[in-house]
């Protein structure tokens, strides 16, 4: 029996994390809670061309129009950006601000990855492969909503 409860302790705790990490039930995913901030309350902003492009998102040529929630520290800018034409396009950014290196995550509103690209230095994009991009969002993913869970309640 002692053998058992080794695996059986592992298999139970796993359980639990897992139960901790889904949302509650009618819980609104942590894209959805962070894209009605940014429209209600985001800075408007608008994507580079070359960015735009890169995702697909509207009107690339121009770049796309967005509102966005900006979090900076003194290595790091992080943005959460919603477009305003298509509410369904979000995109995350993790930009060190040191070398200018830089992430982005085109998410769907229910936090699932559709496109992630780097850049070196500004010039040099590339598509990040899929382990980079889900370790990558998975880490946006724990920034983000520990900040939503910060956020102070909305001044009436």
């Amino acid at each position: 029996m002692k053998r058992l409860a080794g695996p059986l302790a592992i298999l139970a705790l796993g359980a639990l994390g897992a139960l901790a990490l889904a949302p509650a039930q009618g819980a609104t995913p942590w894209t959805q809670a962070l894209a009605a901030q940014a429209l209600g309350s985001g800075f408007l902003s608008r994507l580079p061309p070359n960015i735009s492009k890169a995702l697909g998102l509207t009107k690339p040529e121009e770049g796309t129009e967005v509102r966005q929630l900006i979090v900076r520290t003194s290595h790091n800018s992080r943005t959460f950006n919603v477009s305003v034409a298509n509410h369904n396009d979000i995109v995350i950014f993790n930009v060190d601000v040191r070398t200018n290196d830089t992430a982005a995550y085109l998410v769907a509103p229910d936090g699932t990855l559709k496109k992630a690209i780097a850049y070196r230095k500004v010039e040099q994009e590339r598509v990040l492969t899929d382990q980079e991009a889900r370790s990558g969002l998975q880490g946006e993913k724990r920034f983000w909503s520990a900040r939503l869970q910060k956020a102070p309640a909305a001044q009436k």
